[in-house]
């Protein structure tokens, strides 16, 4: 079997191979855009998101940074220390042995 064109023939099959070729492939990369297109929206959507939300999580972390500030500040006049209130206990027992033996010295005069 022998197949005979002519160079017009030639020429416009080639172009319609070529056309077929192209215009799939134009097709093809048409659908390949859309999608990248389609998820970088997502993608900058899901972005804008997290942003929101980091924003409200730094806002926070702000206010119980501030919190735990006023506490520091408040917690000295609000109470006391251990090693504070031992001391000052150390002196009240002292001053109330001195009492009592003052007491007994003016017991054993009389």
């Amino acid at each position: 079997m022998i197949l005979e064109l002519e160079a017009y023939q030639v020429i416009g099959v080639l172009l319609t191979v070529a056309g077929s070729i192209f215009g799939a492939g134009k097709a093809l990369f048409a659908r390949f855009d859309a999608s990248l297109r389609e998820r970088d929206d997502s993608l900058k959507d899901e972005l804008g998101k997290l942003s929101n939300q980091m924003a409200s999580e730094s806002e926070a972390i702000r206010k119980l940074d501030r919190e735990m500030l006023e506490l520091k500040a408040e917690l000295p006049r609000e109470y006391v220390a251990k090693a504070d209130f031992i001391r000052s206990f150390t002196v009240v027992e002292g001053k109330l042995d001195a009492v009592y033996n003052l007491i007994i010295k003016q017991k054993n005069k009389e």
